[in-house]
């Protein structure tokens, strides 16, 4: 369809307003997250990360959290290097692409005169340099004000790949240190043998080949479930920790690769650690051991068993396995920062994502014309898995956000939501509570995964309220963790629908009467007293329903007194003396 300038400048306005390129009066600007990316490498060789496209580059990953769809929230990221990056723009003929993929440090060092890393919300490190006493290493200073900033609250991102590869970068970081094996003492997994974490998944034939990690079918990760509650103790539900709940479901693929590092598991990590730099000390996992948050594995790969000196073509025969791919350790709980860790920076690398250069193929045909020098984005199929991988990137962003930014980017979601189509226009005042909660819950879950408003509403909470729902393991044999607990999610539908009845009276935005200006003290009062709207209400529905509950109970309880006798079952004509007694129960 063609369609005409006019058309296609409104178009273009409309993308710009959803993106926050544009903020017109009654928006709110998007809450922005500041993330400080760290790589290394070895300059001037092939193995040095790069913010620019490269085959460890992170240009994709750039521009994914650059045009991120999310309303309510952007992300400002500053590229440092702690050498140099030797793949970068020239910004002398490339000043666009040198500001776009160009590091704003080089040779970085955190204790360096003039930074200060209390301007950044988050860190994420890439690491490629091997060997925890690299002379390049993160010092003991560095690592002193990488603590101190953790433990106020600042989100951590780390990843290497198999061997000691991120050692130099990440093995001194205290709980990412212990979250993923990074060194030799820790039986890091080789990069080859029988014993590599190979993850590869055959391309268009029936044989692997190095380049597979760059054509368009991802591996399937198998991932945590966490349990949540029913209407019914036969149907049994759950969702995925929020770094892999997507917009349209669970994100259950990555990228694959041959040789991946691997994550470890609650079990493998000592809970009871302490790190101490210059004086300044505290615990790895505070209470963690007592009834603290634990970091865990959140996702697993799996290397498959058909791999032979036959088949692969690569590097043959490996034995089959599972191992952890990413793993998230919710510190906020206990007042200090999130951590999260993932196998290998294969997942983010451009080489894996949008395509390999022509000389590093393996398959033919060896020039532009192969698939695998596109990557994901070489047809519909494949695009539309690296949009699934690309909300796995943007999530990691948004919950490593401490409180205060994860506040900012609910009440920037609650006001987006309601201004925007679909709620707009369905949002009137005859409608219930429980039905403005539902439209709420459900508007807000286009832009934002159910999990995280799961835990945004939740986050309202202390902690030990919704201990049943958050923290309750099933058995596969257990019918439900709280038979007379209702769904969370009636818990959110009531608590969102009381806050969007309250925002809808005091803004008047059905009348159009104050959208020229938005106050957000405004906005943050009616989000507290419809909350409190919205759970009185819940509040008295649940009694309602608990004493519903133990009225059929106590019924239940009197028939069973009052059973029929066994011979009623005998062949032969009932007697009368086997109808029940229905007056008992009235």
């Amino acid at each position: 369809m063609i369609i005409s300038e006019d058309q296609f400048r409104l178009r273009q306005r409309f993308e710009d307003i959803e993106l926050g390129r544009v903020i017109p009066q009654f928006f709110l600007r998007p809450c922005r997250l500041k993330i400080l990316m760290v790589v290394d490498g070895f300059p001037g060789s092939f193995l040095n990360v790069s913010y620019s496209h490269s085959y460890f580059g992170l240009s994709a990953v750039l521009d994914t959290l650059r045009d991120n769809p999310e309303h309510f929230v952007k992300f400002d990221v500053t590229r440092a290097h702690r050498q140099t990056d030797t793949f970068k723009p020239n910004p002398a003929t490339d000043p666009d692409l040198h500001d776009k993929y160009g590091p704003h440090f080089e040779n970085f060092r955190f204790d360096q005169p003039g930074f200060n890393v209390d301007e950044y919300d988050q860190i994420w490190f890439f690491g490629a340099r091997g060997n925890p006493l690299d002379s390049q290493r993160l010092s003991i200073d560095e690592l002193e004000v990488v603590s101190r900033w953790m433990d106020a609250g600042g989100g951590v991102f780390a990843t290497g790949d198999h061997a000691d590869l991120g050692a130099s970068l990440c093995s001194g970081i205290p709980r990412v240190r212990s979250m993923r094996k990074w060194t030799a003492a820790q039986s890091v997994p080789s990069g080859s043998g029988v014993n590599r974490h190979d993850t590869l998944d055959k391309g268009d034939n029936s044989v692997y080949t190095f380049d597979d990690e760059s054509d368009t079918t991802p591996m399937t990760i198998t991932y945590k479930k966490y349990a949540l509650n029913s209407f019914s103790p036969f149907v049994r539900r759950h969702q995925p920790h929020a770094l892999l709940c997507g917009q349209k479901g669970v994100i259950d693929i990555l990228p694959d690769h041959p040789h991946e590092g691997e994550v470890i598991d609650t079990a493998g990590i000592n809970l009871s650690a302490s790190f101490s730099f210059n004086g300044y000390s505290n615990d790895e996992f505070p209470s963690a051991t007592v009834s603290g948050p634990k970091p865990e594995v959140v996702a697993w790969a799996h290397v498959k068993s058909d791999h032979t000196a036959v088949s692969d073509l690569n590097k043959g025969f490996v034995n089959a396995k599972t191992f952890g791919a990413i793993g998230a350790y919710d510190g906020q709980d206990v007042d200090i920062g999130r951590v999260a860790v993932d196998s290998t920076w294969h997942h983010w690398f451009d080489v894996n994502l949008t395509g390999r250069p022509q000389s590093r193929l393996d398959s033919p045909p060896n020039n532009a014309s192969n698939p695998k020098t596109e990557g994901f984005l070489y047809d519909a199929a494949g695009q539309a898995e690296y949009r699934r991988i690309q909300n796995y990137f943007r999530n990691v962003g948004m919950w490593l956000a401490d409180k205060p930014k994860q506040r900012c980017m609910f009440i920037r979601a609650l006001w987006g939501s309601l201004i925007r189509y679909p709620l707009v226009e369905e949002i009137h005042s005859r409608l219930t509570i429980w039905q403005l909660g539902e439209l709420a819950r459900d508007a807000i879950g286009r832009t934002s995964s159910k999990c995280t408003l799961n835990r945004w509403v939740i986050d309202l909470f202390p902690v030990e309220v919704l201990d049943p729902w958050r923290k309750f393991e099933l058995p596969d044999d257990f019918p439900g963790p709280c038979l007379t607990c209702p769904p969370l999610e009636s818990l959110e539908i009531f608590t969102l629908g009381g806050i969007m009845q309250n925002i809808v009276e005091v803004t008047d935005i059905k009348s159009n009467a104050r959208l020229e200006e938005v106050d957000e003290k405004l906005l943050s009062e009616a989000l507290v007293k419809g909350a409190e709207t919205g759970l009185q209400l819940f509040v008295e529905n649940f009694k309602q329903s608990i004493s519903l509950s133990e009225k059929f109970v106590s019924d239940i309880g009197a028939a069973a007194k009052d059973l029929p006798k066994a011979s009623c079952f005998e062949a032969q004509s009932r007697p009368v003396s086997c109808k029940k007694k229905t007056t008992e129960l009235a």
